[in-house]
């Protein structure tokens, strides 16, 4: 067997002059996504916990934000987890049971409504018969639309969704088209960010109430990936670089570091090369 390609390992550094948006008011985030946002299991479905109870990730991760000074107001229009000691903002846009799709059907109202300046998408979980992202690519184009027709910028961070209690191959494979999908609009100079709470969630089987839910332990640990993601310094130049440079076809994988501003990647080189 010929092999016809070189493989190329690049690590390299960036010094970028970002800019930042400087908000007056405290940042709208808006929680988007299934029961995983709202805070629902399938004991819910028997005996329903009252919503003042319910909190998932959203909790921890509005103490952590509050602990590090970062002025948030939570948004959309469900509320769960009021009753919560010590309190937190328990607005959201959780829907238990909702696909993807169904989500993207109904995002564009709620983002008129409550104008987010960021969302947090936990969204597939229940697009069971599919593991093609086609309805996360139909959230992000509403949230394209709404974009283009109000003036406002909204920074989405896309989640890698959690896996189940049961390794999960169809989610395997749904995470790994997700994140070509996200590579590819980010390119297209999309303002994402992708979060890895496949991959940096691990639970064991210990910390699921059933086969699809983490315990409290295990939206601690959510929280903790989004928190990350939120306070890391975001630059979108250093995550399309690779993609500028060779089609994605061709890339094995990336990794972005914004702290130290370095971006590494594997690839395989084209016949007909690459440009620097």
């Amino acid at each position: 067997m010929i092999h016809r390609h070189k493989m190329l390992f690049l690590s390299l550094l960036f010094i970028f002059l970002g800019t930042s948006t400087v908000y007056a008011d405290p940042i709208r985030l808006m929680p988007l996504g299934d029961s995983l946002t709202y805070d629902n299991t399938y004991a819910d479905d028997e005996k329903p916990r009252p919503s003042g109870i319910r909190t998932g990730y959203r909790s921890h991760l509005w103490y952590m934000l509050k602990d590090a000074n970062y002025s948030v107001d939570f948004v959309g229009s469900q509320r769960a987890g009021e009753a919560i000691k010590p309190p937190f903002d328990p607005d959201n846009e959780g829907h238990p049971g909702w696909t993807s799709y169904e989500i993207a059907e109904k995002v564009h109202g709620s983002l008129v409504k409550y104008q987010p300046n960021i969302i947090l998408l936990h969204a597939g979980t229940n697009d069971r018969s599919t593991t093609n992202p086609e309805g996360i690519n139909q959230i992000l184009n509403e949230i394209d639309y709404y974009e283009e027709t109000s003036g406002n910028i909204v920074r989405v961070y896309v989640a890698l969704i959690l896996d189940r209690k049961e390794k999960d191959g169809r989610i395997r494979i749904f995470n790994r088209r997700l994140k070509a999908l996200i590579a590819s609009r980010i390119t297209n100079g999309d303002n994402l960010v992708l979060v890895d709470i496949y991959g940096k969630v691990k639970l064991s089987s210990d910390h699921y109430v059933d086969p699809t839910h983490p315990d409290k332990y295990g939206y601690w640990k959510m929280a903790k990936v989004w928190y990350h993601a939120l306070m890391t310094p975001y630059t979108g130049s250093l995550h399309a670089f690779p993609y500028t440079l060779v089609n994605s076809s061709y890339i094995h994988w990336v990794n972005v570091n914004e702290s130290s501003q370095t971006v590494q990647f594997m690839a395989d080189i084209p016949d007909s090369g690459i440009i620097f």
